[in-house]
């Protein structure tokens, strides 16, 4: 079966553009990314469709049109859980849905990355935008095979980082322009003001800690610190949210007698996230490396709270010491002595939730859009 082409050589005022991730799950910053930038291409009159994979169990389209391609499983990458589709002829399958949907654009995130993108780059025939979320030193695959990758890169007609550090790093390996447009946040979604979760508003602190259970989110440090900071006040808790293979070991760092003081609530709706920061006094983000940018945090300054988390290469792009405080990765002392620092200080930490929030509504999902459409449009003029 010959691949199919794109016949159109002009640009649309309403682009039919393929979406590809292996991410779209819940609590996944690639999968936000994905979610929130099609919902608004729909609102500026565009038609974009999500290619992605079958999810055990977890199969929520988030009110998009969605095609599914084989089986999602994780794999451990990076100090954590990544997802990798596999299946029975993709690529024909991929090649029936370009050729019946026609598209006049295909955006593939993380695009070097094994399988569906790799397939998806080398299947469609059209110009292709690549986004590159993915921070690290090396990758032994790119020293080892590079020319192998050569290959599909040079298909890319468009290149987007979500930060200088994801820039960096693919730069490396593959000198070349690319266009950074950062990631986003919803700010009516994520805003002061909300309801928190009835089970904690009480006056108890509540510090909140929100992401995937696996090494590189840093939550044993985070529980390590934890004991530190109930020492100086045991009027505290910490609200644990997120979901892990690894969750019944980190709960091995927690000290017997500060059990009842932590809640690993696992997995909770997106519905549900934002009532969560609503709860919090202090959002904590321990990530000790690998993070190209960190929508997390966005999350939380734009409900209003002041942050604090570990000084990793991603972070240090979106959060200053107007908004809240850095410390050094998998540094106990340091997180714990920074928790306290704003727990004794309320006026401090209205400042910094202030200026989140300011900061947060630079990076609304609506502005991240209308830069990454803006681009579609100049690549399609080439």
């Amino acid at each position: 079966m010959k691949p199919w082409k794109n016949p159109k050589p002009y640009i649309p005022n309403k682009m039919k553009i393929a979406v590809v991730t292996q991410s779209f799950t819940q609590n996944s910053g690639v999968a936000e990314h994905v979610v929130h930038t099609c919902k608004e291409m729909i609102n500026l009159g565009h038609d974009p469709a999500v290619i992605t994979a079958n999810f055990p169990g977890e199969n929520d389209d988030r009110d998009l049109k969605v095609f599914r391609v084989g089986q999602d499983v994780n794999i451990p990458a990076n100090g954590t859980f990544a997802n990798l589709t596999v299946g029975y002829k993709m690529s024909d399958k991929l090649r029936r849905i370009f050729k019946a949907e026609k598209f006049d654009l295909l955006h593939v995130h993380c695009p070097l990355d094994p399988i569906l993108p790799l397939w998806s780059v080398k299947v469609f025939e059209g110009p292709i935008v690549g986004t590159f979320h993915t921070y690290m030193k090396t990758n032994l695959a790119y020293d080892v095979i590079n020319d192998s990758f050569g290959q599909y890169f040079k298909k890319l007609k468009g290149r987007i980082c979500v930060s200088q550090p994801a820039k960096d790093f693919i730069y490396q390996y593959f000198p070349a322009d690319y266009r950074i447009i950062p990631n986003g946040v919803d700010i009516n979604r994520f805003r002061p003001g909300l309801k928190p979760i009835k089970q904690f508003a009480d006056d108890t602190f509540n510090l909140l800690f929100v992401g995937r259970i696996d090494p590189r989110k840093g939550l044993r440090y985070l529980l390590q610190a934890f004991s530190i900071v109930y020492g100086h006040d045991p009027n505290v808790r910490l609200i644990v949210v997120g979901k892990g293979i690894l969750s019944e070991y980190y709960k091995m760092f927690l000290l017997r007698d500060l059990e009842d003081k932590v809640f690993f609530e696992g997995y909770v709706s997106g519905e549900k996230i934002p009532n969560y920061y609503a709860t919090a006094d202090i959002y904590c983000s321990p990530a000790t490396h690998g993070e190209s940018f960190g929508i997390v945090l966005l999350e939380a300054m734009a409900s209003g709270k002041p942050v604090v988390a570990s000084s990793n290469e991603g972070y240090r792009q979106v959060l200053s010491s107007q908004e809240g405080i850095l410390v050094e990765p998998k540094n106990t002392v340091q997180l714990a002595k920074a928790i306290i620092s704003l727990m004794d200080n309320k006026k401090k930490r209205k400042e910094m939730g202030e200026a989140g929030r300011k900061k947060a509504e630079k990076y609304s999902w609506k502005n991240v859009t209308k830069q990454i459409v803006d681009y579609y449009q100049e690549v399609l003029k080439e």
